[in-house]
């Protein structure tokens, strides 16, 4: 139990409630209770967090140069990598109790200009990942001759890369290139990805010459 010292609206000793009393050198501080952290784990906070937990893991795989080549404009208010967490955090898949970044439904990141660009088709075989495309379209009849960078998600493993073509686009029909697929995977994996231009008209090597120019176009919004 607290003591009031020097009348009701002096200082107090102990306990009184949720507030604490003492003194310091003849001055009265009062502080509260220290309250008690909660740390629920309900199913759906259990979910939720492991969510995010995915979320982190699969930004944190890229590189800053690589971020940079993503947003090469730096966005308002926050980095560049809480912008890429923000955009993962949005594409989610639910089955049962488990929520999971959908990778396979990914085919724009970043914050670079639009446009339409040729689907993107993956597929593992033998020692090889083989990343092709085809289709026509008016932005492939006037870039063909540029070498296009694409973004590889390894579904099954919840890996992404950013590759770089050793083909270029094509003015038409059907262009592919292969990697190979120790790096990204193994033969069961499920793949997707997408294309991403960067006005070069020479094969890349890494991220320092890079700067994306397109990009696919943003998907709708689910209902």
């Amino acid at each position: 139990m607290g003591k009031i010292k020097q009348g009701i609206l002096g200082g107090f000793k102990g306990k009184v409630g949720t507030v604490i009393g003492s003194s310091w050198n003849g001055i009265a501080y009062m502080r509260g209770l220290a309250q008690s952290v909660k740390n629920p784990k309900t199913a759906a906070q259990t979910t939720q967090r492991g969510f995010f937990r995915e979320v982190l893991d699969i930004v944190g795989q890229f590189t800053n140069e690589q971020l940079a080549f993503l947003f090469p404009t730096a966005p308002s208010g926050m980095t560049r990598r809480n912008a890429l967490v923000k955009q993962l955090a949005a594409v989610f898949a639910v089955d049962g109790d488990t929520k999971s970044v959908d990778l396979g439904n990914i085919n724009s990141l970043g914050n670079a200009a639009t446009a339409d660009m040729p689907e993107v088709a993956i597929t593992a075989a033998g020692e090889n990942l083989t990343i092709s495309w085809d289709g026509d379209g008016d932005f492939r009849a006037e870039h063909g001759d540029e070498y296009p960078t694409i973004f590889v998600a390894n579904v099954t493993k919840k890996k992404v890369y950013l590759v770089n073509s050793t083909a270029a686009i094509g003015t038409t029909g059907a262009q592919s290139f292969n990697v190979g697929l120790a790096a990204y995977g193994e033969a069961e994996d499920t793949f997707s990805g997408y294309m991403m231009t960067t006005g070069s008209k020479i094969a890349l090597v890494g991220f320092g010459t890079m700067i994306v120019t397109k990009r696919p176009a943003r998907p709708k919004k689910r209902d």
